[in-house]
């Protein structure tokens, strides 16, 4: 039995997935690409309905769904590029090898 509670656990799993890869951090690039791209199209969508059925929408409705739509789905976008700039700077702190070398010759340490 481990003396670690779920949330030490959960911790110390988080670290080991994000400290040595990039790929949740464009995972969750990607993502807020997809729902900043899916968001506008549907702002969009949602305009051109309001548009041709005026009379059956709430006033109010379609500006405001139009608003919240495009500034959530920009703002994921943005978050995402933030990630990765962070990203980017966590592996250049880090100060990994380029490369891994599998053997030393004629080297004296």
């Amino acid at each position: 039995m481990s003396k670690n509670n779920f949330y030490s656990l959960f911790d110390i799993a988080l670290l080991g997935i994000v400290s040595h890869s990039m790929v949740p951090i464009r995972v969750a690039s990607m993502l807020g690409f997809l729902i900043a791209f899916l968001s506008i199209l549907s702002a969009f969508i949602l305009l051109v309905a309001k548009l041709l059925f005026w009379e059956s929408f709430p006033v109010g409705y379609a500006p405001l769904g139009i608003g919240i739509l495009v500034l959530f789905g920009v703002l994921l976008f943005f978050i995402g590029m933030v990630g990765e700039y962070v990203g980017v700077i966590h592996n250049h702190v880090q100060r990994l090898p380029i490369v891994v070398e599998k053997e030393r010759i004629n080297f004296e340490n």
